[in-house]
This record gives C-alpha cells, sequence and structure tokens, in this order.
C-alpha cells in the first residue's frame, strides 16, 4: 500500500495536491486516454490512507484544469483537451497587464504561420471549399462587423483544423477569445471601408496559397498578414497616443 507521507517533497505541497499528483501518475503509467474511467475515490482513500475530503479536493482540482470530467453517480473520467483552461489563463494575463496585447499577437503570429504551411499541405478538399466560401462571406459582410468576424474565425479555425496539428487549434482557440476582448476593450470595431476590404483580401491570399498547396506562399500570405496588425498600438500606448491611434494601422483579425 502507498502511504503519500512517504512522497518526498522540499515544497510541502498539500495533501490534496499530492492526490493531485499521485493521479496525474497513474494516468501515465498506466497510459489512460479520454475517456476512460480514472480510480473511484474510495479506491484512492484505500490505497494512499487519506480522506474521502483530500481526494475529493484533488478529483475537482483536476477536474477545474480540464483533465476530469466529472458527473454525479458516475466515476470520474479522463477529458479530452479543451482549449478553455488555456484560455482564462491567457484572459487573465491580458486583464492584469503580466502580458501585453502585442506579445499575443506575436505567439498566435508564429502559430499561424505555421498552421498555414500545415495546412496548404494537408488541407482536403472539403477545407478548401469551406475556405473559399468564408472569404466569400467575409467579403459580402464587409459592413457587418459581427457576420465578417464570424466568417474570420471560422477561416482560422479551419486552416488550424487542416493543419492536422490538434495543438494548433487547441492555442490558436485560446489565444483568439482573451484577444478580441482586448480589442473591443481598446479600439471597438470601427475600421474604415478601405481598412476592411484590406483584411479581406489578405485573407483571400492566405486562403488562394493553401487551396493551391503552396506552404511557402501560404506562410508568407500569413506573415504579411500579421505584420499589418503587429502595428497595433499596446493599451498604455493607446492611453497617450490620441488621435493618432486613429491613423496607425488597425489589428487585422
Amino acid at each position: 500500500m502507498t502511504s503519500l507521507a512517504t512522497i518526498p517533497s522540499p515544497e510541502k505541497p498539500t495533501l490534496s495536491a499530492q492526490v493531485a499528483q499521485h493521479l496525474l501518475d497513474l494516468i501515465t503509467r498506466e497510459r489512460l486516454r479520454p475517456g476512460d474511467a480514472a480510480p473511484s475515490e474510495i479506491a484512492i482513500c484505500r490505497k494512499l490512507e487519506v480522506s474521502r475530503g483530500s481526494v475529493r479536493e484533488a478529483y475537482r482540482t483536476l477536474a477545474a484544469l480540464g483533465v476530469l470530467e466529472i458527473e454525479s453517480g458516475r466515476r470520474p473520467r479522463l477529458k479530452a483537451m479543451s482549449p478553455h483552461v488555456l484560455a482564462q489563463i491567457f484572459g487573465y494575463a491580458l486583464t492584469t497587464a503580466q502580458v501585453t496585447l502585442r506579445q499575443v499577437m506575436e505567439t498566435r503570429r508564429a502559430i499561424e504561420l505555421q498552421t498555414a504551411q500545415l495546412a496548404a499541405r494537408h488541407a482536403n478538399e472539403a477545407q478548401r471549399r469551406c475556405l473559399r466560401e468564408l472569404v466569400a462571406q467575409m467579403r459580402a459582410a464587409v459592413g457587418d462587423h459581427s457576420r465578417r468576424m464570424a466568417a474570420d474565425m471560422a477561416l482560422h479555425t479551419t486552416l488550424a483544423e487542416a493543419s492536422q496539428n490538434p495543438l494548433n487549434a487547441l492555442i490558436f482557440s485560446a489565444l483568439r477569445a482573451p484577444l478580441e476582448e482586448s480589442m473591443r476593450l481598446d479600439l471597438g470595431g470601427g475600421r474604415t471601408d478601405a481598412e476592411l476590404i484590406r483584411i479581406v483580401d489578405a485573407h483571400e491570399a492566405i486562403v488562394d496559397r493553401v487551396c493551391a498547396g503552396d506552404a511557402v506562399g501560404a506562410g508568407h500570405a500569413m506573415a504579411y498578414h500579421f505584420d499589418l496588425s503587429i502595428n497595433l498600438p499596446s493599451r498604455d500606448e493607446a492611453g497617450t497616443a490620441g488621435a493618432a491611434q486613429a491613423a496607425s494601422p488597425h489589428f487585422i483579425s
């Protein structure tokens, strides 16, 4: 029988934290997969000789981290990875000024360049058709901010899925929500007609290269897309730039 008292730790984590780590180690050791059942609370209590309260707290911690799915009357099960927890972390970091909007954009730029290149190599015909349709929707909705942004988000999501790397879709989704929220707070939705057409043209160039199977060209098109948006003033700059902000290039989603 394993006793948690024998587990060394210089930082002396709480008992529930030790139980959570034991469960994570068990997942690795047993090679469990999403959908597999985790040990019951009673089984863990007996094995580790700890109270049910400590085990229950450990399970709640892992559920909050997106590791476990807990439903009343059922054993906890491993959960498929979700962008929810990462999105909360990124949103918190932005809200508390631990990272800047520019830094988020720079990180997303690196991820989406690779995504575009991989999508050019791996996209299937249905995904190519979807990308073309979404560009057409963006162009038809130039004057409708909500519709255009919905098509924009769907386009980038489709690119991430077409990359065949699930981490691209995960990180893109996690970055997107806090980035859009911050943009709404800092700049709102106002753009000139010329800027909106430029946005659509930039997306169309990406889609053209992806559909042509041109990985290098897709990467260049995505780089151009983000090089336009990287000129966005930071929140601190926006507070002092005043009218200059209106003259600078806006973020291109």
